[in-house]
């Protein structure tokens, strides 16, 4: 059988999500039998463990747990809520057997909604990598001089968000490009880690695909500074009302709060079809203060106002 092979990484405060988040791409594909999970697996518990095997098996895919053997992983820069899982995506192709050729990456925070099967289908152009664009990045005036000053990202140039990525693993074995990719990273606390690392290796040489395979909150909430650009505007509002993958990147975790509607009843669904269903929700993070979720819910009603405007 020719697997879609999909690799997570995930500590253990993350298995519960990381559950959640396998069991969104198993409920939304015809051929459940295909998908073969890779876990990167950074100490998480035993018994989560099982919990995760036994979602993924009751659903009918199928799962491996692999270790981490990269030391050089330990010398990377990390800051505020992110963990050294991260930078795991890394070093994929050495992680894996070279029996596997090519793999989508996923992060633990986000819920597929449409079969992975047409992500992996689509045409990489021969490109070691195929990413969305971060249309939150690009929007931005700030960021775009940050990514200029860090990175030496040209003004008109496309940056992607790393949180949803397809791998051609032949070419960076080939390329080596582990090995460069993860020394640049050590070598240079960038703001946006591993993501800014790749941009500034693969610039240039990787291939866009549909911004609905990686909505981040710039692109469901519809901020003002996307609205404002033509270009930007277009894509944004397609992938909103059309979402393949919702990522829920940033300061507003669908775990941190009870169930809202627009917002993360997806989450609080696939939980439901997973082992750690009986979990005490929600699960408040007491790093993040003043997150209302009032304010969030108020983003999405107006987003969705200015998307039937401009629709």
């Amino acid at each position: 059988m020719d697997f879609i092979n999909i690799v997570l990484a995930s500590d253990d405060n993350y298995a519960q999500h990381t559950a959640v988040t396998m069991a969104s791409v198993l409920h939304n594909t015809k051929s459940p039998r295909k998908i073969f999970f890779f876990l990167i697996d950074d100490e998480i518990k035993p018994e989560n463990k099982l919990k995760i095997t036994k979602t993924v098996e009751n659903m009918h895919g199928n799962i491996e747990f692999v270790k981490i053997k990269n030391n050089d992983l330990n010398n990377c820069y990390v800051s505020g809520e992110l963990s050294r899982a991260s930078y795991f995506r890394l070093d994929i192709s050495n992680i894996l057997s070279e029996k596997i050729k090519k793999i989508i990456y996923l992060d633990c925070d986000l819920l597929v909604y449409a079969d992975i099967a047409e992500l992996w289908a689509l045409d990489m152009q021969e490109k070691p990598l195929a990413a969305a664009c971060d249309l939150g990045i690009m929007a931005s005036g700030r960021l775009r001089d940050q990514k200029n000053n860090y990175i030496g990202l040209a003004y008109d140039a496309p940056y992607f968000n790393a949180g949803v990525l397809v791998m051609d693993l032949q070419l960076w074995r080939l390329g080596n490009y582990a090995v460069d990719v993860i020394a640049l990273a050590s070598d240079n606390k960038f703001p946006n880690h591993d993501q800014d690392a790749l941009n500034k290796f693969f610039m240039n040489k990787w291939q866009e695909i549909p911004l609905k395979w990686n909505v981040i909150p710039p692109v469901f909430n519809l901020f003002v500074k996307i609205l404002l650009k033509n270009e930007l505007r277009k894509k944004a509002i397609e992938a909103k009302l059309n979402p393949a993958i919702f990522h829920y990147a940033g300061g507003y975790k669908p775990w941190e709060y009870k169930m809202y509607t627009g917002f993360n009843e997806g989450y609080y669904k696939y939980l439901a079809m997973t082992e750690f269903r009986d979990s005490i929700m929600p699960q408040f993070d007491k790093r993040r203060k003043n997150r209302s979720i009032n304010r969030q819910i108020f983003r999405l009603r107006l987003a969705d106002f200015w998307a039937k405007l401009f629709s």
